[in-house]
C-alpha cells in the first residue's frame, strides 16, 4: 500500500512538473516557439533536417538556445542541484522526491536518474562540450555543409548572371555597329539594286549613294557637230530623278520654236515615264538629250538628238535618237519627200543594201526595202544625206547605231529644191511644195476637225493641192485607227499642212481628270510617233472646252476659232459658203481661224467654192503655226489662240 502511494505520488509529481514545463513561455513569442521546435526536432541520424524558417548561423558555431528550451534546461538543472525555479510547484515536487542521489543511482522506488530522464526525453546534454557524433555535432556539420552549398549556388548564380550580361552587351555592341555601317555605306542605296552595285565605281559622275548631280548632264558634243545654233538647255533635277535636254537656238524664230517644242516633247515623255515607274523615291531615273546640228547651205538645218535614259524598266531605258529637218526660209519642218522627188525610196534602198554588204552582216528582213518607215532617221549636211539605223533595226546582232552618208552628187537627180548649187547639170531645182508666207499680205487659217476620213479627206487634199493652199487638220485618235489613216496623214504633211491634236476620243477637258486629259492628248501623239511621224504641236480642246485649270494642265498651245461655220449642224454647202464668203459678221478677214469638219461630204463640196474664192480675194491659206510665225507672234503653251488679234491666257468668269 505504501509502495502504491509512493508510485502515485511520483506520477503526480511528474505530471505537475510536465505541466509546469509546458506553462513556461519565453518573451520571444512565436519566434522563440519556432526556435524551441528547432531544438526538439533536430534529427538524430547522420543527415539532420532543419525545419523551414529557422535562422541560419555560420558553420561550427553552437546554436543559442533561448525561450522555452532554455527554461526547460534551467528547471531540470535546478531540480538536480536542489534549487527551485520561481513559481513551479511541480518542479519542487520532483526535487523532493529525488533527493540528492548521485547521477545514475536508483532508489528503492526504482526511479531513474535525472540525466537518464533528459536523454530519454530526446534533449541534448547541457554544457559547452558535445561528444563526437552527438546531435549537436551533426547539426554543426549540417549547418556548415548547407552554408557551403548555398554559398556555391550563390556564386554559380552570380557567374551566370555576369555571363548573361556580357552576352547581352556584346550583342548590343554588334547591333549598334551594324546600324552605323548601314547608315554610312548602305542607307541611301536603292533597295531594288543588287548590293554589289554600291561597290562599283561611279563612272557617270553620280554620287556614291545614287543621287544625281550636274556632272551627270554635261554637254560633250564636239564643235564640228554643232554647225547651226548655240546650245540652250531645259532641265529639272531632284535627288534621284532629273533630266536635261540640250538643243540649238538658231535665231530663226519659227525654227527655234519648233526645235524647242521637240525638246519639250522629249522631256514630257520622260516625266510621264518617271511618274509611271516611281516607287520609293530613291530609284535613280535620268535622261540626257544632247544634240548635233548640221546646216546645208542656206536651205536646211538638221538636228539629231542623242537620248540616253536610266530607268528601272529595261525596255524603256538605254539609248535612242530622234532627227528633224527644218527649212531656213520659214522654219517649217520637212520630210524626205519635201526635199527629194519621186523614186528616191528606191535609191535609198539600193544604197542601204550596198552598205550592209560592206559591213559583212545580214540585213534584217525588209529593213532595207523601199519604204518610208525604213528611213525615218536622217540629217542633211553639205556632204549629202546621212541615214541612221538604231541598233538591231538593220543588221542582225548589231546593237549600236549604224549610219552612212549618200553623197550629194548621187542625189542631185532626185532633189526637189536647191540645196546650195546641187542642181542637176546646173539647172535650177524645183520649187518647194509649200511656198513662203508673205507677212505683208492677208492670210486666213482653214481648220478641219474630227478626221481623217477615207471617203472625204483625200478629196479635200486634192482641192488644197490644186490651189497651192494649206490647212490645219485636228485629228482624232479613233479616226487614226482606219486602214488608210496613215497614208492620209502622210499626204497632209507632204502638202505642207499642219496636223493638230483633237484628242484620242473627243472628251471634254472640263469634265475629265488631269490624268485623263494627258492620256487623251498623248494617245494621238503615240499613234503618230509609231508611224515615225512627229507629234502634234497644237491641241484643239473638244467642244472648245477650256478654263484656267485646263490651260495649266495642257502643255501645248490650244487652238480655238473666231469663225464657226456650223457645217456640222446645217450639213448644207450653201450655208457654209455663205458664212465664210458673204456673211457680214463672219466672213473671212485677215488673221481669222475658220472652223469646219472634213468628215462631212457637204463641207468638201463647199470647199470647192470657198478655197479658190479666198485665193482670188488675195488671201494666203496657211497653217496656224505659219500664220503666227509670219507675224512674229510666239506660239506657245499657256495661250489659247482664237485669231491673230485674239489670244487669251485667262478664261475669265
Amino acid at each position: 500500500m505504501a509502495q502504491e502511494d509512493r508510485n502515485m505520488g511520483r506520477s503526480e509529481n511528474l505530471r505537475l512538473a510536465h505541466r509546469s514545463r509546458n506553462r513556461i513561455r519565453p518573451e520571444g513569442g512565436e519566434r522563440d516557439a519556432e526556435r524551441r521546435m528547432t531544438v526538439n526536432e533536430v534529427p538524430g541520424g547522420d543527415s539532420p533536417r532543419r525545419p523551414t524558417g529557422s535562422p541560419q548561423r555560420p558553420a561550427g558555431q553552437q546554436p543559442v538556445r533561448q525561450g522555452a528550451a532554455e527554461g526547460q534546461r534551467s528547471a531540470v538543472r535546478q531540480s538536480v542541484q536542489g534549487g527551485q525555479p520561481s513559481g513551479s510547484r511541480g518542479a519542487a515536487g520532483v526535487r523532493s522526491a529525488r533527493g540528492n542521489r548521485p547521477s545514475g543511482a536508483r532508489g528503492s522506488e526504482g526511479r531513474r536518474p535525472v540525466q537518464g530522464s533528459q536523454q530519454a526525453a530526446g534533449r541534448r546534454p547541457t554544457g559547452d562540450a558535445s561528444p563526437r557524433g552527438s546531435s549537436e555535432a551533426r547539426w554543426a556539420r549540417w549547418e556548415e555543409e548547407k552554408y557551403r552549398r548555398e554559398r556555391a549556388e550563390q556564386e554559380q548564380r552570380q557567374r551566370q548572371k555576369r555571363l548573361v550580361i556580357i552576352i547581352l552587351a556584346a550583342a548590343a555592341a554588334v547591333l549598334a555597329l551594324a546600324v552605323v555601317l548601314w547608315l554610312v555605306f548602305g542607307g541611301d542605296r536603292n533597295p531594288s539594286e543588287p548590293a554589289a552595285a554600291t561597290q562599283e565605281p561611279q563612272t557617270s559622275g553620280a554620287a556614291s549613294d545614287g543621287r544625281i548631280s550636274e556632272t551627270d548632264f554635261s554637254f560633250t558634243v564636239p564643235a564640228e557637230r554643232q554647225e547651226a545654233g548655240t546650245m540652250q538647255e531645259m532641265k529639272e533635277l531632284a535627288d534621284y530623278e532629273g533630266y536635261v535636254v540640250h538643243y540649238p537656238v538658231t535665231g530663226n524664230a519659227a525654227m527655234d520654236e519648233a526645235i524647242a517644242k521637240r525638246a519639250d516633247d522629249m522631256a514630257s515623255v520622260f516625266k510621264r515615264q518617271v511618274q509611271d515607274m516611281r516607287t520609293d523615291g530613291r530609284t535613280r531615273m535620268t535622261m540626257t538629250g544632247d544634240y548635233e546640228s548640221y546646216q546645208t547651205g542656206e536651205a536646211l538645218v538638221s538636228v539629231k538628238f542623242n537620248i540616253h535614259k536610266e530607268l528601272p524598266q529595261a525596255n524603256e531605258a538605254g539609248d535612242s535618237i530622234e532627227t528633224y529637218t527644218y527649212r531656213m526660209s520659214d522654219g517649217a519642218e520637212l520630210g524626205l519627200s519635201d526635199v527629194l522627188t519621186e523614186g528616191y525610196l528606191e535609191l535609198l534602198s539600193t544604197k542601204t543594201k550596198e552598205f550592209v554588204q560592206t559591213q559583212g552582216g545580214t540585213s534584217r528582213e525588209g529593213a532595207a526595202e523601199a519604204a518610208d518607215a525604213n528611213f525615218r532617221y536622217y540629217t542633211w549636211n553639205e556632204d549629202g544625206l546621212t541615214l541612221y539605223f538604231p541598233g538591231g533595226t538593220l543588221i542582225d546582232g548589231v546593237t549600236e547605231t549604224l549610219s552612212f552618208t549618200i553623197p550629194m552628187e548621187e542625189l542631185s537627180g532626185h532633189l526637189a529644191m536647191d540645196l546650195g548649187g546641187g542642181g542637176q547639170d546646173g539647172q535650177e531645182a524645183q520649187a518647194p511644195v509649200a511656198g513662203k508666207v508673205d507677212p505683208s499680205k492677208p492670210m486666213v487659217c482653214l481648220t478641219f476637225d474630227d478626221g481623217p476620213k477615207a471617203a472625204t479627206t483625200p478629196e479635200l487634199l486634192d482641192i488644197l493641192e490644186e490651189n497651192d493652199a494649206r490647212a490645219t487638220f485636228f485629228v482624232v485618235g479613233n479616226a487614226l485607227k482606219g486602214s488608210s489613216a496613215e497614208e492620209i496623214i502622210r499626204r497632209e504633211l507632204e502638202l505642207g499642212c499642219q496636223v493638230g491634236n483633237h484628242t484620242a476620243s473627243h472628251e471634254n477637258f472640263k469634265k475629265i481628270s488631269d490624268e485623263e486629259i494627258d492620256a487623251q492628248i498623248e494617245g494621238v501623239n503615240d499613234i503618230l510617233k509609231g508611224w515615225g511621224l512627229p507629234a502634234c504641236g497644237t491641241v484643239r480642246p473638244p467642244y472648245g472646252g477650256w478654263n484656267n485649270h485646263v490651260r495649266d494642265v495642257v502643255k501645248y498651245p490650244m487652238a480655238r476659232w473666231n469663225v464657226d461655220t456650223l457645217d456640222w449642224e446645217t450639213r448644207d454647202p450653201e450655208a457654209t459658203i455663205q458664212c465664210v464668203l458673204y456673211d457680214e459678221v463672219k466672213k473671212a478677214a485677215d488673221g481669222d481661224i475658220i472652223l469646219m469638219h472634213d468628215i462631212h461630204a457637204e463641207t468638201i463640196e463647199a470647199c470647192r467654192t470657198i478655197i479658190p474664192e479666198l485665193k482670188a480675194r488675195g488671201f494666203q491659206l496657211v497653217t496656224m503655226e505659219e500664220m503666227f510665225a509670219a507675224r512674229g507672234i510666239p506660239y506657245e503653251a499657256g495661250k489659247v489662240y482664237y485669231s491673230i488679234g485674239d489670244i487669251r491666257t485667262d478664261f475669265g468668269e
